[in-house]
Parts: C-alpha cells; structure tokens; sequence
C-alpha cells in the first residue's frame, strides 16, 4: 500500500527517494524544495499532525501561491498499486475496423483537450465518470479486454503516444466499464520523472510492473 499526501485541493505531495515532490495541477507543473528545507517538510510529514513550518510554508508560497490556511495538516492518502499480483498481462485480442477506429477517435479527442484545456479541467472532466458510484459488479475480464483493444491497435492512431494523453484516451475508451478503474499519477525524484497510467484495483491495464513499481504515486481519480 502507496501513500501520498493532499495538501489542498489541487496540490498534492509524494516522497521518492528521501525527497519530497509535489504535483501542482492547476499549474501542470511539478517540484521540489531546497535540501534543508525537505528535511524540515519530510520531518513534518512524518510528525504528528500539526501546521506546516514557517519556511516550508514560505517557500512553497513563492512557488505554489500558498496561503495561511495551507497550513492544516496534510491528508494521507493511501493507494493500492497491484504491482505484485499474477496474471496482470492483458488478454489476447482480435479488434474489428469499428474498435480501432473507436481507439483513434479517443486518442485524437484526448489529444485535442489536452491541447485546449489545463490538466485540472481535463482531470475534472474524467472525475465524474471514474468517481461516480458503481451500478453493477465490476467485469474484470470485460474492462481487461477493452484495454486489451485500446493497446492492439494504438499503433494506428496518428498520434505520438505519451503516458498523460494515452492514459486519459484509454479512461475516455473504457467508458462504461469504468467500475474500479483508476487513473494514477506517479513520481520518481533521483532522477527526476513522471509517468501516468491506468489501473483497476487487481490488475495494470497496460503498463508493465517494473514501469510502474519504480514510481512513488502522487495523485489518482478513481
């Protein structure tokens, strides 16, 4: 079990490495604090609660627009990541015309939004769909399969893949079978990288889990 901490509505902080990384989502950015700094954030984080530090507060003020009501302890979030379960290969599929023309169209989609709206609308915009409560039992082997689709004929989509836009293509392409479904977000500090993927609560839809094990998860919907 992942865990991660929220320390407003859209900021949100992971710890690789020793050092303490923040996602930012209104901005699309991420960062870090100074050394001595991150040893005084880490220590905080790891206290009991109480108010962030004069300094860590002012520094990230400069940086993230924090204010004094920032200061409230931060919110653990915890977050199953199923790196170490059996059978996480997607199964073997054989898409039509209609499926691979349905996974372009999703792609170009998610591409165009990405291009006109911040992270935070585009994030908003999947929210209700993977948040909404379930109507039915989740099908595993259902919502499987359809990633199964997405990933067998991706190649054919005109479009270069990145892990933000192909991750947010294949929610959009799930659809109904979104029950379970998580979108994560997940950083590394030394050397810096991010990387974003789609999982359900027993499997990754896609990503291998060495990828994924070496990220520390930052921010998930779902």
């Amino acid at each position: 079990m992942a865990t991660y901490w929220r320390l407003n509505a859209d900021v949100t902080v992971a710890v690789s490495a020793g050092r303490a990384v923040f996602l930012d989502i209104a901005h699309d950015r991420y960062l870090m604090l100074p050394p001595p700094l991150n040893a005084t954030f880490i220590e905080w984080l790891g206290g009991p609660a109480g108010p962030m530090p004069e300094a860590c507060l002012k520094a990230l003020a400069a940086r993230l627009g924090f204010e004094d009501e920032d200061r409230r302890p931060a919110h653990p979030v915890s977050l199953a990541i199923p790196c170490d379960v059996p059978g996480t290969m997607l199964p073997r599929v054989r898409p039509g015309l209609g499926e691979a023309l349905g996974v372009a169209a999703a792609v170009i989609r998610a591409r165009r939004m990405l291009r006109k709206m911040p992270l935070r609308t585009n994030l908003e915009h999947r929210r209700s769909a993977l948040e909404r409560p379930a109507r039915r039992a989740a099908n595993r082997q259902a919502t499987a399969v359809k990633a199964a689709v997405y990933h067998a004929v991706r190649h054919l989509a005109p479009v270069r893949r990145v892990c933000l836009l192909d991750s947010l293509a294949l929610v959009d392409w799930l659809g109904e079978d979104l029950d379970a479904v998580q979108l994560v977000f997940g950083v590394t500090a030394y050397p810096f990288g991010a990387h974003c993927w789609v999982q359900t609560r027993h499997a990754l839809l896609g990503d291998p889990p060495d990828t994924i094990g070496r990220y520390a998860p930052i921010l998930h919907l779902g």
